[in-house]
């Protein structure tokens, strides 16, 4: 695992909560496009697709960077649907690097990465998430309703060999569909010299709660299955950078780190340190809920950079909840689109 050093704030987050959390890092959804539909993430028939006119433009995303990062957001991710469709994504990289942003993070399935890694290492990405929630290639194509698992290792391939920085591979905790292998995905992480995530599936969208209802894994319980096959993990070193995975790592693989991220068995809202953008221009305060504020009549309004600036602060203090209502309201998060919000 590659160690990194990344841009520190040069001052504190202008952007608070009532709970004493700072905001440093902005999640931007780029497409509600996808060219898969997992199971988790996406009904069969896809997610509604915003109009045209309704997405925001390259110069509106460029100014709203631009107001993140002079609010003391250090570190944004573009996500999707899946953002390596969007045409203009290396501008995008572009303006976050052009704001001093010290660490910009893709996430993506990987169909397209064989095509563009090397242009992301170009753009100035130093951090890519990719799902890879089989080796399977029938469970791999019956998840993403129609991915194909060789396309997607070739680009994890070819991302590598472009020498991004930090690679991780994110899976989706299942337990039919991949909770019989986990000790394989950990093999091939550990053979790539990559991270690996395992992430409990949430009640995200009507796909969410379904795949929770009939799937749920714990962390946990992936962590004994994988220790089970593989022996013992130990805590590894956790980046001051780190999002809110728990770290470990095999004595003998000191170079990749297995990470397990539990939004319900022990929700780590106490620390959350994040926001969310649309493709639509709405901001919002939670994953787990639909509150948030549409920054797009403001853009397109005669509203000056300050002045979004100091809405903007406002709304997350006053509105951004303490923590999501997963499993004492799954109500909530039930009427929320995965793919628009980007994760």
């Amino acid at each position: 695992m590659a160690q990194e050093v990344f841009a520190v704030p040069v001052r504190e987050s202008a952007l608070a909560d009532r709970f004493g959390r700072r905001i440093t890092y902005l999640r931007i959804s780029v497409t509600e496009h996808c060219n898969f539909r997992c199971s988790y993430c996406s009904p069969a028939e896809g997610t509604p697709f915003f109009a045209r006119k309704d997405h925001l433009q390259v110069d509106e995303y460029d100014r709203l960077i631009g107001i993140f990062a002079e609010l003391g957001v250090r570190h944004m991710r573009f996500t999707g649907g899946e953002p390596l469709i969007h045409p203009h994504l290396p501008a995008l990289i572009a303006a976050a690097r052009r704001h001093e942003i010290g660490k910009i993070s893709i996430s993506t399935n990987g169909l397209l990465l064989a095509r563009k890694s090397e242009l992301l290492q170009q753009s100035g990405v130093n951090n890519l998430n990719i799902s890879l929630d089989s080796l399977e290639p029938e469970v791999f194509t019956r998840v993403t309703r129609g991915g194909n698992l060789q396309e997607v290792l070739h680009g994890i391939s070819a991302a590598i060999s472009a020498g991004i920085p930090r690679i991780k591979l994110n899976v989706v905790l299942m337990r039919t569909e991949n909770g019989h292998n986990l000790a394989d995905l950990v093999r091939y992480a550990l053979t790539q010299h990559v991270d690996i995530r395992f992430i409990e599936t949430m009640p995200l969208g009507q796909a969410g709660s379904k795949a929770q209802n009939a799937e749920f894994l714990s962390a946990s319980e992936a962590k004994m299955l994988i220790e089970k096959e593989l022996g013992t993990l130990y805590p590894a070193f956790r980046p001051t950078d780190n999002g809110p995975a728990r770290l470990f790592q095999f004595a003998e693989h000191p170079r990749s780190q297995i990470g397990f991220i539990t939004p319900i068995s022990d929700n780590f809202c106490a620390t959350c340190n994040r926001v969310r953008l649309t493709a639509s221009g709405r901001l919002v305060f939670c994953l787990g809920q639909e509150n948030g504020m549409d920054l797009l009549p403001l853009l397109r309004g005669s509203s000056r950079n300050e002045e979004i600036a100091d809405v903007i602060r406002e709304r997350i203090w006053q509105d951004k909840p303490e923590r999501h209502e997963f499993v004492t309201d799954p109500e909530r998060s039930s009427r929320i689109f995965m793919m628009r919000l980007g994760g």
